[in-house]
C-alpha cells in the first residue's frame, strides 16, 4: 500500500473515532455508502469523503438532537439539495480534513433517467454487509445496492471504476 493511500486509511480511521461513537450514543441504524464503502469493500480509489445514510427522517427530534451536538464541527448545515442525482437533505461535517456526508435516509431520492423522475432509493432499511475496516465494524451498503446507486447516477469516471470494481468482487 502506497503512503498516500496509508495515509487516507489513517484520516478515515480518525473521522470514524469520532462519527462512530455519536451514532452509537444515538442509537441510529445506518449504512456507509458511496466512494468510501467501495473502498472499505476492497477496490482501489481514492478518499474523497465518508457518506453516511442514517434510517430516519430530517424532522425526528433525535436527529436534531445529533445535528445539534455535531455543530462544532459542520461544516455544511444541514440543507435540501436538489440536482441532476439526488433529491435529500444532507450535511457535512469534517473531522482531522476528511468531510463526512450524512443524510437522512427516509428523505433520500435519487434521479432515475429512464423514468425522468426522482423516486425514493430506500424502502425500508437496505441490503448491507458488515466489513472490517481499520478495526471497525461497518455497516455498508450492499455492493449491489452501491452498483445500482451509481449506474442510476453515473456521474464520472470514478462512478464507472467503482461500479466495474465492485462487480468483480462481487
Amino acid at each position: 500500500m502506497d503512503s498516500n493511500m496509508q495515509s487516507a486509511r489513517l484520516k478515515a480511521k480518525e473521522a470514524l473515532s469520532f462519527i462512530i461513537p455519536i451514532l452509537e450514543k444515538y442509537g441510529f441504524k445506518c449504512v456507509i455508502t458511496g466512494g468510501f464503502a467501495t473502498l472499505a469493500y476492497g477496490v482501489d480509489r481514492p478518499l474523497t469523503d465518508i457518506d453516511i445514510d442514517i434510517d430516519t427522517k430530517k424532522d425526528d427530534p433525535k436527529f436534531q438532537e445529533f445535528i445539534a451536538e455535531l455543530v462544532p464541527h459542520t461544516t455544511q448545515p444541514l440543507e435540501h439539495l436538489v440536482n441532476d442525482s439526488y433529491d435529500n437533505y444532507n450535511m457535512e461535517i469534517t473531522i482531522s480534513g476528511v468531510v463526512i456526508d450524512i443524510c437522512p435516509m427516509a428523505d433520500l431520492k435519487v434521479f432515475d433517467k429512464e423514468k425522468k423522475e426522482y423516486v425514493p432509493f430506500y424502502s425500508g432499511f437496505p441490503e448491507h454487509e458488515m466489513v472490517d475496516f481499520e478495526g471497525f465494524q461497518l455497516s455498508l451498503l450492499s455492493k449491489w445496492l452501491i452498483i445500482e446507486n451509481k449506474e442510476i447516477i453515473m456521474r464520472d469516471e470514478w462512478d464507472r471504476r467503482d461500479v466495474e470494481g465492485l462487480k468483480r468482487l462481487s
